[in-house]
């Protein structure tokens, strides 16, 4: 899925050059910080109702249908915004086009978990997260690019580029296979079956294809009293399902609070407000700094699976605390010298993001959730990924005209905070096939206790006990008695 993620970071950094850009300022009125700052987040209103769009109507759509809708109402928003001549149809330009991307951030990410080896998982995400990192590069660059050019081609070119990535998304959403786990949970066990066998060059009778189906169906099993509605996000279930969804919906909120999106989109309005660069120096040190971005990214390609996701999100919360509070003692000192310091600190933040979170964001929550409510718990998520990337957007040049370096220790003390989050809250996930993370959830009745179990070398075993379990009931007709196979599995653990 590298159109999608190529289009979402395009689409994230596309507007950090146009918010010191004169001739598109002057086309929206000259907008004061605060109104800069609407109009930049706007977006991510559009996105949080598309996302509650896709969580109402997204699971009965499928991944592959919501992903194509989703890309078409992009490029209508597109299209309206790169045709502005004020500040309104700026606006409405930038809600459809969150529209569209809201629905498609609610299924790709879902869609690429559920089609992907186990062992993969992780690298392969971190892969296609490479391909976003171009995306926000070659954002940055065409701004930087078109900076030159004295009308509208200016701004309205590098908006408009996004159309491409959009098409490309839609085509392939003709070529690739739907979710054989939507399939299944649909009731479309034979088409399920077929791409298993297609997504893992096999055939029914392979060890490795019949073993990942049988998964599916045992998981599916364990969930079957629940209907997949709206409720079950909000109740147990035997399966701690709203615990799992508030897991999902905080580490997108946690992302957030990181303040990766103070670079992402205003890093030339950073450098000019808070170091004071000129425009051009801006521009050219922001792309910089997105090339280095792809660059720190090829490292988790490696690590990714190997170190784990907890260790990750804590290395990464930590190194981008200590950014964040040097950044704002740098920035408080003032100085030709600390202000080289300060965009140093922002190149070392990009590092420890990519590290840390930004891979394992994208494959986290979807690992987390339970089949049956995988698409509405990751659409509840994403909205609150919206939500919050709404309130840091909207805040950011207000924080700065207001408050200066103090907006920088803000975000320092919520990364330091995000560490016990993920030590006392947060199971480890690497490696372990979707199905074995549902299992193990069943088989303990407190959230802590997953944490410490999944952190153990066997904590697979626990979890095929219980699967095989299921698996035997299932095959000799029995109603399933979920709590009092979880109760064998903890007497014998």
């Amino acid at each position: 899925m590298a159109p999608y993620f190529g289009l979402r970071g395009y689409d994230n950094g596309v507007f950090s050059g146009l918010t010191t850009d004169t001739r598109f300022l002057e086309v929206m009125g000259n907008p004061n910080p605060t109104l800069l700052g609407f109009i930049v987040a706007v977006y991510e209103l559009g996105c949080l109702v598309g996302a509650i769009g896709s969580a109402i109507w997204g699971e009965d759509m499928g991944r592959r249908k919501l992903t194509a809708v989703g890309s078409l109402v992009l490029i209508i928003g597109t299209v309206i915004q790169c045709t502005s001549y004020g500040q309104g149809q700026m606006i409405a330009g930038r809600i459809v086009t969150g529209l569209g991307m809201g629905g498609i951030t609610s299924a790709v990410p879902v869609w690429q978990c559920e089609t992907t080896p186990a062992h993969l998982r992780g690298r392969t995400i971190a892969m296609e997260l490479s391909t976003l990192i171009v995306g926000i590069v070659l954002a940055y660059w065409t701004d930087y690019g078109c900076s030159s050019y004295t009308n509208g081609f200016q701004w309205r070119f590098p908006i408009a580029l996004q159309i491409v990535f959009a098409i490309f998304l839609i085509v392939l959403c003709f070529l690739l296979p739907e979710s054989p786990r939507w399939l299944a949970s649909h009731g479309r066990e034979q088409e399920a079956l077929e791409i298993i066998c297609v997504l893992r060059d096999g055939h029914p009778e392979d060890d490795r294809v019949a073993f990942e189906f049988n998964e599916i169906r045992d998981a599916i099993a364990l969930e079957q009293e629940e209907s997949g509605s709206w409720k079950d996000c909000f109740t147990d279930g035997g399966i701690m399902g709203w615990q799992r969804v508030a897991i999902a919906c905080s580490a997108q909120a946690l992302q957030e609070f990181t303040g990766t999106n103070i670079i992402t989109y205003y890093a030339p309005y950073v450098m000019v407000h808070s170091v004071g660069l000129s425009s051009q120096q801006s521009l050219l040190l922001s792309g910089g700094l997105q090339l280095w971005f792809l660059v720190a990214s090829f490292i988790p390609w490696f690590i990714l699976d190997k170190v784990g996701r907890r260790k990750l999100f804590i290395f990464g919360n930590l190194g981008m605390g200590s950014c964040m509070l040097i950044s704002g003692l740098t920035i408080m000192a003032g100085g030709r010298n600390n202000g080289i310091a300060a965009v140093v600190m922002l190149y070392l933040f990009q590092s420890f993001f990519t590290w840390g979170w930004m891979s394992n964001m994208w494959a986290y929550p979807s690992e987390i959730l339970p089949l049956r409510i995988r698409q509405r718990g990751s659409a509840l998520s994403v909205i609150w990924q919206w939500l919050i990337t709404f309130l840091v957007v909207e805040i950011t040049p207000v924080g700065i005209a207001n408050i200066g370096w103090k907006l920088y220790i803000v975000f320092c003390i919520l990364n330091w905070a995000s560490i016990l989050v993920v030590w006392f809250w947060y199971p480890e996930t690497a490696g372990r096939t979707l199905e074995s993370i549902d299992f193990l959830f069943a088989s303990q009745t407190s959230l802590r206790e997953v944490v410490k179990l999944s952190k153990r070398k066997d904590m697979g075993g626990i979890a095929h006990e219980m699967q095989a379990q299921v698996h035997q009931q299932k095959i000799e007709g029995k109603p399933e008695h979920q709590e009092s196979a979880t109760a064998d599995i903890d007497a014998k653990s």
